[in-house]
């Protein structure tokens, strides 16, 4: 009896150590949520986390390749280092009135275009994707935990679009007068980069306001023109009681390109305003308004219309890359008042 028992006491044993528990569990649905993922050229953005399927936390994940699905090769360009901006601190257009005071607050360091934060998974992207042509990407991921690894093959589609020159133009571009501001006709408005013969144009244009042209700078033009096509002029060195038949709003809680960038001198010409700058977005700051930080704000002045009253006009965009550009600004139509017309 003692032998028979000593023999079921080996078997049980055996059993007992053949079915050892494993540690942890480690899901075969293991994905990203935002599949597929929209990135712009040029833009920061972070995606969410995988999402694990219960898996068991902490997870280690590693990119393993990332495609173009066009050809299905590598793309080496999602594998490079560029200079990404950081900020110091705030800029504080009242006191920083100098490119010396903006670029203290400012510095570069080189960073990853693209990578796997290996804890959680996250997509990361930085503005050096301005650098990788645009297209359909697919990524591979090996995702780890105690329990072990899987390989998820195609766990993402990136797409990558065009770099935006412009946050808007649909956002607030408005039209209304002192006498008659409950009705706001919408100005149509369209903007375009320069380039071959219109860039020509446009650096013997500023040339003639004084100004040189630097290749290390970015512009913007802007032109407001009346019902006809007609430009107001801005000549003057426009200030909210000087200046062209464009000038500034008088009341200090509104924001116009000279107090969103102080540190920048504006170049006024008989059709535009020429405003250039050295690091986008342009403008660097907010407006110093209660109710639309993104607004621009001008006032063409009575004498200058055939409706012999101030018309204020706003508009509010963000220019998000280097370049030459040309914005235009028309007040087709009209309000209660009449059509606006140049004199």
């Amino acid at each position: 009896m003692k032998k028979y028992i000593s023999l079921i006491g080996i078997l049980v044993a055996g059993l007992v150590a053949c079915d050892t528990i494993e540690e942890g569990y480690l899901s075969r649905n293991i994905h990203y949520t935002q599949n597929p993922l929209e990135v712009a050229q040029g833009s920061t953005l972070f995606s969410a986390a995988i999402a694990g399927d219960n898996s068991t936390a902490p997870y280690h994940v590693e990119l393993l390749d990332v495609r173009n699905v066009r050809t299905g090769q590598r793309e080496p360009a999602w594998y490079g280092e560029s200079e990404v901006a950081f900020w110091l601190d705030e800029i504080k257009p009242l006191v920083d009135t100098t490119w010396e005071q903006v670029f203290a607050k400012y510095s570069r360091k080189p960073y990853p275009i693209f990578q796997v934060n290996p804890v959680g998974g996250r997509l990361e992207f930085t503005e050096g994707t301005r650098d990788v042509p645009a297209g359909d990407y697919e990524i591979d991921v090996k995702v780890t935990n105690v329990r072990g690894s899987i390989i998820l093959k195609n766990a993402c589609t990136i797409i990558l679009g065009e770099q935006a020159a412009f946050w808007g133009p649909g956002g607030d571009y408005n039209l209304w007068n002192s006498a008659s501001s409950g009705t706001r006709p919408e100005p149509r408005v369209t903007y375009r980069e320069l380039t071959g013969a219109d860039l020509t144009a446009f650096q013997a244009k500023l040339s003639a306001a004084g100004g040189t042209y630097d290749e290390e700078c970015g512009y913007v033009s802007v032109k407001v023109l009346d019902n006809y096509g007609n430009a107001f002029s801005w000549v003057g060195g426009t200030d909210p009681f000087t200046g062209g038949q464009i000038r500034q709003r008088s009341d200090a809680s509104v924001g116009c390109f000279e107090n969103r960038s102080p540190w920048q001198k504006m170049i006024y010409t008989s059709d535009a305003i020429i405003c250039p700058f050295r690091l986008v977005p342009f403008p660097l700051v907010e407006a110093p308004s209660s109710t639309n930080q993104r607004l621009n704000c001008y006032r063409i002045i009575p004498s200058a219309t055939t409706l012999n009253m101030d018309i204020y006009i706003r508009f509010g965009w963000d220019i998000l890359r280097m370049g030459v550009f040309e914005v235009t600004y028309q007040m087709v139509g009209s309000d209660d008042n009449g059509i606006v017309e140049k004199i």
